[in-house]
């Protein structure tokens, strides 16, 4: 193909020989072959630069591509203030993104999100250059934002599908293209830095990325060569504010009301350094016969953050007397005489490597046949180690509800003779309660080989029949640790330690009886700016928190907790098999996949008709290993000798094998109503298979263990487990599957102009969901009902919506006025699940939930994007604002066990650009510029009615850049 007709480029086109940019071959099949089929094609090509070259690109690939997709160009992904390939996607019409870390843990927000959701489905595939691609973790996609995007050549998103793509995407498939040097000719240099400033941390980071690439025309053929590599830095914060649990209470003269068992803050310091690289070698014979294509890439990203906390899930607060409610809850007021409230510290960190590498060789032996082969190689791998300590202390705390976001402010109890400011500060107000650790080991590799064959027919309404092979192996080792906890001090369990190295000897008689102990370090955090002094915080400023050094590495937790409580880590406990890891904890997949397809393309005689329709078979199966796990209880803890008899410690091993084989049919249309407006129709059959933390074998049995005051002497004298609870994988996880149908009209009025509209449905079987249901466990003699926590399938049902999408530069209006130009998109999103999710769990696996007819998890109802364009000379800016209607977060939270929902709301951010030469351009680019607050909520009825349960509020971010080329 061409790009723009010379007579409707403005004054920065420039003319040169290239090779069809890959991302525009890539487009217009979806898979690996065909990139690399008309990247040999060399074509006179006018070539757009800025903003509406990266525009006309994209326009030209979602017009070329052969089902229905959308995709953004390099510059789209570097103009904007975007700092991974997750967020840049966005911006692409029906694809949303997470804020939180992840979807299941709604307390902890996200430096730069967690995943991405395609009309409303996390069900996506992720790809290399049309390849598989995935991180070591429990998932089985790729992580998007630990890629680097200035690695990237192209993002397309697939959202339905043709017989050569690979299997595993209901949702869509979203494809990461990698430059190549065959993409342009001679040499090419690029070098890019940014400095990036975050307010709320106060701290500067850099960013670098450089390229070098170059062709030779040589008797041989040519050659090509690119090396690439990035690295950048970002250092956030983010506070929040959490209801705890709601209870319905009858307040006198009032009514029933909900009112919080109580009220918490925290504060986290988020660090997050990207690197990554590639390098390719192309080589191509002079007569165009032959295509050989090697490359190696390399994506590695650390993620840590440092927790301080004060809350508490279990403990609740009673309202004062002259608390105020509205008609459904607590409005205003003070929860006064929690006896548990936590004092915490924790430190998360993670570490994620992915590396590729893929040969190509593309064969043209006749005009009309063409044989590729492509071999792949993946090795991924994850290490995670996450440490928390929890000091404990009793607060009241106030709040007032009644504006945009609370007020709240801890206060010494009422019982305390201290003021607020010397109650906080005094270490002997806390002690040492609780430690949890946790890690995870993980290891990935892939190996892939495929096989594609095409031939070109002159016959009439069919112009070619093309057919493959892929045969992969996968093998996947999840080690993952339970969450371990354990008590450090308490009345039950011999006493209180309090930071202030003073130990309560007598804690079952009430008598006074004290001896000192070796305390570890505490610290103190200030919340004198918390929120952005939008709240209260403490009266008198200061809380005292386990020292940070406790949990900045696993030697100095391991070591100090052990000598001083005799806190037994991971790392300690009998029947390890691999490092910290019992053997119920280390989990091999092997996954063997074989898949075939045949295809042919169509047309009609003037080409006004055309698509394409196939068959693909799947054989896919599984092999798992795994076990079953039993807590320690120590003798020493005044519980029943049945509960000490059935957490003993124990582990067992067992395997499962699983196949599955699919047939997936695919039929795309395509109608040109006349030349620059169209109607495509697609329909395919597509499976999502399990993520790898869904088929794990295991089974981990644990208790919840309370203390509990027999003789209401005020004193806690024995302890008991309030609940028996377990953690379980499911090997027989069956895929969902899908009947996906698209009808879209698309008008192309412009190089950089376009009005597309988009219906699609979508029916669905055997969705994937997690879920609680009661099941009797017998070990060591003793049977417990356990309420089992697990993956499993429920259901059928549908999801339907609407895509529009628009874009235009106003070239006619005058002089700089016509620098003017406008993005805009719109996604809306009904989903038709099971009317029942309250099942019984013996009726094929089905579970009991909170509530019926929850929405699916990640949809939104809603979402747009607007963006704001201004190229005009050496000037182009961009303001982009995206939003998302409410959404349901996770059908079960692990703390409230309640659904958590995603508020509305958006997020505006910005970028301008400066050309001081032709090699050199200069910017600004901002994020979060409205200072937007996140509000999350909570299910508290059958009737849907929602209570609010968190605010997030992170920092602005503003990045110097500069960028040279030539």
């Amino acid at each position: 193909m061409t790009g723009s007709n010379p007579d409707t480029t403005t004054s920065n086109t420039v003319f040169k020989r290239s090779l069809l940019a890959i991302c525009v071959a890539a487009a217009s099949t979806g898979a690996y072959a065909e990139e690399q089929k008309t990247s040999v094609e060399a074509l006179e090509e006018v070539v757009v630069q800025g903003v509406r070259g990266s525009l006309m690109n994209a326009q030209d690939m979602k017009r070329d591509a052969s089902t229905i997709a959308d995709a953004i160009s390099a510059s789209d992904i570097n103009a904007l203030p975007d700092k991974s390939v997750l967020e840049a996607l966005q911006r692409v019409p029906g694809v949303s993104i997470e804020r939180f870390a992840a979807a299941e843990d709604p307390d902890h927000f996200s430096i730069e999100g967690s995943g991405a959701t395609l009309r409303g489905m996390v069900q996506s595939r992720s790809e290399f250059n049309g390849r598989d691609s995935f991180s070591a973790n429990n998932g089985s996609g790729l992580n998007f934002q630990d890629v680097p995007p200035e690695l990237m050549g192209a993002v397309i998103v697939y959202k339905n599908q043709t017989a050569d793509m690979i299997e595993g995407g209901i949702a869509g498939t979203i494809n990461l293209e990698t430059r190549k040097p065959f993409d342009s000719d001679g040499q090419k240099i690029a070098f890019n830095t940014a400095v990036n400033y975050t307010d709320m941390r106060d701290s500067a980071t850099p960013d670098f990325s450089g390229l070098y690439s170059n062709t030779w025309e040589t008797e041989a053929g040519e050659f090509g060569f690119l090396v690439s590599a990035a690295n950048s830095k970002l250092e956030v914060s983010n506070n929040s504010i959490q209801q705890g649990v709601p209870n319905l209470l009858d307040i006198d003269g009032v009514g029933e009301r909900w009112v919080p068992i109580n009220i918490g803050a925290r504060q986290v310091d988020q660090d997050r350094e990207r690197s990554g690289g590639s390098m390719v070698f192309q080589w191509a014979d002079n007569d165009g016969s032959k295509l050989f294509t090697a490359e190696y890439v390399r994506s590695n990203a650390t993620q840590s953050w440092l927790e301080h906390a004060f809350q508490s899930d279990d403990t609740v607060g009673t309202p004062s007397a002259d608390s105020d409610y509205n008609d459904v809850r607590f409005i205003s007021g003070t929860l006064e005489g929690a006896d548990r409230y936590n004092s915490y510290t924790r430190q998360f960190q993670q570490e994620t490597l992915v590396e590729d590498f893929s040969l190509n060789l593309e064969l043209n032996p006749t005009d009309r046949l063409q044989v590729i082969f492509d071999a792949q190689y993946v090795d991924a791998s994850t290490l995670v180690t996450d440490l928390s300590v929890f000091g404990n202390t009793i607060a009241d705390v106030y709040a007032n509800f009644s504006g945009s976001t609370p007020d709240i402010a801890f206060a010494a109890p009422s019982s305390s003779s201290q003021s607020s400011e010397e109650y906080f500060s005094d270490p002997a107000n806390y002690f040492y309660r609780a430690a949890m650790d946790h890690q995870e080991d993980s290891e990935g590799k892939e190996a892939a080989f495929a096989l594609d064959v095409e031939y070109q027919l002159d016959n009439g309404w069919f112009r070619s029949v093309k057919s493959g092979l892929r045969s992969s192996q996968r093998e996947q080792t999840t080690r993952w640790s339970t969450y371990n906890w354990g008590v450090l001090s308490e009345d039950w369990a011999g006493g209180q330690k309090y930071f202030n190295g003073v130990y309560d000897t007598n804690p079952w008689d009430g008598l006074p009886g004290t001896d000192t102990y070796s305390a570890p370090e505490y610290g103190s955090i200030s919340f004198n700016d918390f929120f952005r002094n939008k709240t209260t915080g403490i009266s008198g400023g200061n809380l005292l928190v386990p020292g940070t050094d406790l949990v900045e590495n696993f030697s100095n937790f391991r070591s100090q907790l052990g000598d001083t409580f005799g806190f037994q880590t991971i790392a300690d406990r009998d029947g390890l098999a691999e490092g910290p890891f019992l053997p119920d904890e280390i989990n091999p997949i092997t996954e063997d996949r074989f898949a075939g397809y045949v295809m042919t393309e169509f047309a009609n005689e003037d080409d006004s008709l055309s698509g394409n329709i196939g068959l693909r078979y799947v054989d896919l199966s599984y092999e798992t290993t795994g076990g079953s796990s039993f807590d320690y209880l120590d003798d020493r803890l005044p519980l029943p000798a049945d509960d000490i008899a059935f957490f003993n410690g124990a582990s067992t091993a067992f395997s499962d094998e699983v196949d599955n084989q699919f047939v997936l049919p695919s039929l795309n249309l395509k109608y040109e109503l006349q030349d620059d407006l169209l109607v495509r129709f697609g329909a395919s059959k597509a499976v999502a298979f399990p993520d790898m933390g869904m088929l794990r074998s295991y089974l981990g049995v644990y208790a919840i263990i309370e203390g509990r005051d027999t003789d209401n002497d005020g004193v806690d004298d024995e302890g008991f487990v309030s609940d028996y609870r377990a953690g379980t994988g499911n090997s027989r996880l069956k895929p969902m599957q899908a009947n996906n149908f698209d009808l879209a009209l698309e008008w192309y009025f412009s190089d950089v102009g376009a009005l597309s509209g988009t219906l699609f449905h979508k029916d669905i079987s055997d969705f994937f969901t997690s879920g609680t249901f009661p099941r009797e466990i017998t070990n060591n003699g003793v049977t417990r009902v356990v309420e089992v926590e697990g993956p499993v399938n429920f259901g059928d049902g549908q999801v339907t919506g609407l895509e529009l999408a628009y874009q235009q530069f106003f070239d006619t209006l005058p002089g700089a006025w016509s620098g003017l130009g406008l993005q805009a998109n719109y996604t809306y999103v009904d989903s038709k699940s099971i009317p029942n999710q309250n099942l019984d769990s013996q009726e094929g696996g089905n579970v009991e939930v909170a509530f019926d007819s929850l929405p699916l998890a990640g949809m939104s109802e809603h979402t747009y994007n607007l963006v704001g364009l201004y190229e005009y000379e050496d000037i182009s800016a961009r303001l982009a604002w995206n939003w998302r209607s409410e959404y349901l977060l996770t059908t079960r939270d692990v703390i409230t066990k309640l659904p958590i929902y995603n508020g509305e709301g958006g997020q505006l951010d910005g970028s301008v650009f400066y050309n001081v030469n032709d090699n050199m351009k200069i910017g600004l680019e901002a994020t979060n510029i409205l200072d937007q607050v996140t509000n999350t909520r909570m299910q508290v009825n059958e009737e849907g009615q929602k209570l609010d349960r968190s605010w997030f509020i992170n920092d602005r971010r503003i990045a110097a850049v500069v960028r040279i080329n030539f």
